[in-house]
């Protein structure tokens, strides 16, 4: 053993040990961390922030009983949602959902920033949407949603149809405002109720398989791709192309620019014989009739060619 006088120290006691100092100040780092969460009101922050986004959107309001924040599956899930029927253009017909619950699914690179899940369900309907928010621009995808009657009731106002609606789109935001839309319906079975229509007792019908195709431009301009309507044993069956200047206040005010086809069954002449007349000297092509709707929808009549 080296031998040292006594008035001196050893000099490897001025030398920490290798990683002691790193692993304190990461001790340190964590502690400030778990301070910081268990102290910072994130709960009373976060949904205080959502309630103000939300309540702001007086043109669609949402209303619920209660907001939970939750941090194991991190987001937010509302207690008997409603969404206002003026969200439908049908103020007073206010829509009651079963669930809806925001959540975080991650990042998102295209735009870069962060993506979130809504998940939104009622008696027969299921909306799924992953909003992406980036810098200067917004994403919503829609996937695996599915408009049931007490949806398509709500949106039309009457209780007409039956059946379901699958919805697949994509619609981009900048500013808060639409820029554009690209969406798919699809339905392999719709038919109606019996409908008084503008004094017009409208049978059951059975409409058959529904398929529309459309892109949606910043003007609110709908342009029509593919609208196809019925099957072989349908009481009616449709196709259509052209454009429809949507009106965001009033759905029966959007202005139609429509060209196709329609082939009507006998049991719908029999119910509606007007039909039969509007057709007296019109040649039919393997059974379609040619036809444009232009005009207000809630106005326009078919004109057959």
């Amino acid at each position: 053993m080296k031998k040292m006088p006594e008035n001196q120290l050893v000099s490897d006691i001025y030398q920490p040990k290798s990683g002691k100092g790193f692993k304190r100040w990461l001790i340190v780092i964590a502690l400030f961390f778990i301070t910081f969460l268990f102290t910072f009101p994130f709960n009373r922050t976060i949904t205080t922030a959502v309630e103000n986004a939300i309540f702001s959107q007086r043109a669609c309001p949402i209303s619920y009983s209660e907001m939970k924040l939750t941090w194991f599956a991190p987001g937010l899930t509302f207690e008997n949602p409603v969404i206002g029927g003026a969200c439908f253009q049908k103020p007073g017909s206010d829509l009651a959902l079963s669930a809806m619950r925001l959540s975080l699914a991650g990042p998102n690179f295209s735009p870069l920033g962060l993506r979130f899940k809504v998940l939104a369900t009622s008696e027969s309907s299921q909306l799924e949407a992953y909003p992406a928010i980036g810098i200067g621009q917004q994403l919503v995808r829609i996937t695996n949603t599915t408009i049931g009657e007490d949806i398509l009731n709500t949106f039309t106002g009457m209780n007409l149809l039956v059946g379901t609606i699958k919805v697949d789109g994509l619609v981009e935001l900048a500013q808060n405002q639409v820029s554009s839309a690209k969406f798919k319906l699809e339905s392999q079975s719709l038919s109606t109720n019996v409908t008084n229509i503008a004094g017009f007792m409208l049978p059951k019908l059975n409409l058959g398989a529904f398929i529309l195709t459309a892109e949606l431009d910043a003007a609110g301009k709908l342009m029509i791709d593919k609208l196809s309507l019925g099957s072989n044993d349908s009481t009616l069956a449709a196709n259509f192309k052209g454009s429809l200047a949507l009106n965001r206040y009033n759905i029966l005010f959007s202005n139609a620019d429509l060209a196709g086809e329609v082939r009507f069954s006998e049991d719908f002449f029999q119910a509606i014989p007007l039909v039969k007349l509007l057709l007296q000297g019109k040649q039919a092509t393997d059974g379609f009739y040619r036809l444009e709707i232009k005009g207000p929808l809630g106005q326009t009549r078919p004109n057959f060619l």
